[in-house]
């Protein structure tokens, strides 16, 4: 049987519970239906959701797409930003595979911010699959102004997790 987050061990004082992006965002937004959904909990110096891929993420047969479980992983990289409150962009995700995902099972995102070099943020993600590795991503991220996401339609006040 897999662990959720409440059984893993960790006080919920230890734990928030962090906003989405924003609404209609499709790794965290509650409003966006084809989205992923995850919620993310602030978890000491990582962030840490669950995930539950279905047939709308397949890939192979039975098998989570490649493509869907990157989503996650760069999700949970953008999730890093919100309790430190940086306005990113992802520059770059490098992506390993180490087992197949099978859909319909429950999934634990994990990420954390390991350094920042000015602008540049360097975060690392993983998917665990009944505790053992499934995917890592090494993440580039480049802190931008407010003025950046406005020039694409957000609004002033439209990403309220990142202060924008």
């Amino acid at each position: 049987m897999t662990e959720t987050l409440t059984q893993r061990g960790t006080s919920d004082e230890a734990r928030n519970s962090l906003p989405p992006h924003h609404g209609n965002c499709f790794g965290c937004g509650p409003g966006n239906r084809s989205g992923l959904g995850v919620e993310f909990l602030g978890d000491g110096d990582e962030v840490v959701g669950e995930l539950v891929l279905d047939r709308r993420h397949e890939g192979a047969p039975g098998l989570a797409h490649g493509g869907a479980v990157s989503a996650a992983l760069d999700e949970a990289a953008g999730a890093v930003l919100i309790p430190h409150g940086l306005p990113a962009v992802t520059a770059q995700l490098n992506i390993t595979f180490s087992q197949p995902i099978p859909l319909g099972r429950p999934l634990l995102l994990r990420a954390r911010l390991d350094r920042r070099e000015g602008r540049k943020l360097h975060i690392t993600a993983r998917v665990e699959l009944d505790g053992q590795l499934a995917a890592t991503a090494e993440a580039l991220f480049i802190v931008v102004a407010a003025d950046h996401f406005h020039a694409y339609g957000a609004r002033p006040g439209g990403i309220p997790a990142l202060g924008i």
